[in-house]
């Protein structure tokens, strides 16, 4: 039988990080059930239990990289199997369109922010630059799921952190609110309200973080 064991991140697939990011590991009460659910998702087996217990050692030797931090750098661009793939210009420039199509499917499949990484890069990352396309919205996450975690976790913290998604907005934009004949301080609580709601929406808190 051969195993492939992983043996730093950048062999770890996307998918392979949100599934082992899901173990809780004070959940637990056996060392050896929690190894062999790490070992079971990295090296992509089904059969962890009937596997000699020297074979299990063996393969939890080499993934001892577990204990380091994954790069958080911010690849903007990066070739893959090939091909070249880009993020977004500028988060500013996600539509409303695209950012409900994030927070729906989160919403929908009552994600957590570790288990939606695949969704925001099937709808931000883009291959040569081509437009999201939500009809291919379902192949990318199963294509994205694939691809080393090293080259794609910096640039979707920085996203679900805010990244600039709420600066700029009125340099792009002349928004002139109308005048209306409603009392005044009726109006500025009104808009303070509305105001906030907006910024929360448009910098991605307030999905991620419910």
């Amino acid at each position: 039988m051969k195993i492939n064991v992983p043996t730093q991140w950048g062999d770890v697939t996307l998918g392979q990080y949100q599934a082992i990011s899901q173990l809780d590991r004070e959940t637990y009460t056996s060392d050896l059930k929690y190894s062999s659910d790490i070992v079971q998702l990295l090296c992509d087996i089904t059969n962890v239990h009937e596997l000699p217990i020297n074979v299990l050692a063996e393969l939890s030797e080499h993934i001892t990289f577990l204990s380091d931090d994954v790069t958080k750098e911010r690849l903007t661009s990066f070739k893959h199997n090939g091909k070249e793939y880009e993020w977004i210009g500028n988060f500013n420039e996600v539509t409303v369109g695209e950012q409900l199509s994030i927070e729906q499917t989160i919403d929908i499949e009552e994600l957590t922010v570790n288990e939606s990484f695949d969704v925001v890069c099937a709808v931000l990352l883009r291959e040569n630059g081509k437009p999201f396309d939500s009809n291919n919205f379902k192949d990318n996450r199963e294509l994205f799921n694939s691809f080393p975690v090293t080259k794609l976790l910096g640039m979707v913290l920085f996203f679900l952190n805010g990244g600039q998604l709420h600066t700029e907005i009125m340099a792009a934009y002349s928004i002139v609110p109308m005048s209306t004949q409603t009392n005044i301080q009726t109006k500025n609580s009104l808009l303070k309200k509305l105001f906030k709601k907006m910024v929360q929406f448009i910098s991605g808190l307030q999905w991620w973080t419910s």
